[in-house]
């Protein structure tokens, strides 16, 4: 739940949170280390050699590396779903434009479609589910192409059509579905407080020093987590992938 709350900020808010949260650690670690009735005891783990660090730093990187490949890939299908689609309808303009009365059904099948997509849909989406209404929209629109009075070869290419928007669509609702993964972005900011703990065990000689290279390594952690969970969510706000391509599609199609 802290997590999804999170994630639903704007990225400056983001990254404001989460430099709060490592410089709560990083002063609470530098207390414990040099001001607490356990300093004593602290001090007795000096010793352990700086490229200790580099385990969970390195750990830290590679799941963020992967992190982010995920995201970018799950963008870039987005993108190509709805570039898909938008194709898709244009072509169903192009096709049932060119039989009058034959087809009338088709555009008034599309314009439910968009306006179900771009106006429910996308509210939806935001919460990993599909829109009936758009279901139900697209449905109509094979129907329509089903039952239409046209020769049999601009028939089979409008059904071919249909089906491939179909895809389309089942592609954009399983990437609003699949994201965000929880469990990969609490792994990534438990390792990267696993790293500042570390960074303290190997900076117990005085807090100065401490206190400098925990700073270092939350801004170089703060950075790339924040901007990379601003898009981890492809369709949700604040940074969701826009409807205005298929919404832009609207004005080829008569009002109802």
């Amino acid at each position: 739940m802290l997590l999804k709350f999170w994630m639903s900020q704007t990225t400056l808010v983001m990254a404001l949170m989460l430099t709060f949260a490592m410089a709560a650690v990083a002063l609470f670690l530098c207390w414990l280390s040099f001001a607490s009735r356990f300093a004593a005891y602290a001090q007795n783990w000096k010793g352990v050699v700086p490229p200790f660090v580099a385990v969970p730093a390195t750990l830290f990187g590679l799941l963020m590396t992967f992190l982010s490949q995920d995201v970018w890939d799950a963008n870039r299908s987005a993108y190509r779903a709805i570039a898909m689609e938008r194709e898709q309808l244009a072509t169903l303009a192009a096709l049932s434009g060119n039989h009058g009365d034959n087809a009338d059904g088709i555009p008034r099948a599309v314009r439910d479609y968009v306006e179900t997509a771009v106006g429910l849909e996308w509210k939806t989406m935001e919460d990993g589910k599909e829109s009936p209404e758009t279901e139900a929209a697209l449905n109509r629109l094979t129907r329509a192409v089903a039952s239409a009075r046209i020769e049999a070869a601009f028939q089979r290419a409008l059904v071919d059509t249909v089906m491939r928007l179909r895809s389309a669509r089942e592609q954009r609702l399983a990437i609003a579905a699949a994201f965000p993964d929880d469990r990969k972005w609490a792994a990534v900011i438990i390792i990267a407080f696993i790293t500042q703990i570390a960074i303290a065990v190997v900076h117990l000689d005085r807090p100065r020093p401490q206190l400098l290279a925990q700073t270092i390594f939350a801004l170089a952690a703060i950075v790339p987590i924040s901007l990379v969970a601003s898009v981890d969510e492809p369709y949700s706000p604040p940074n969701a992938v826009s409807s205005e391509p298929l919404a832009q599609l609207l004005e080829r199609y008569p009002q109802k």
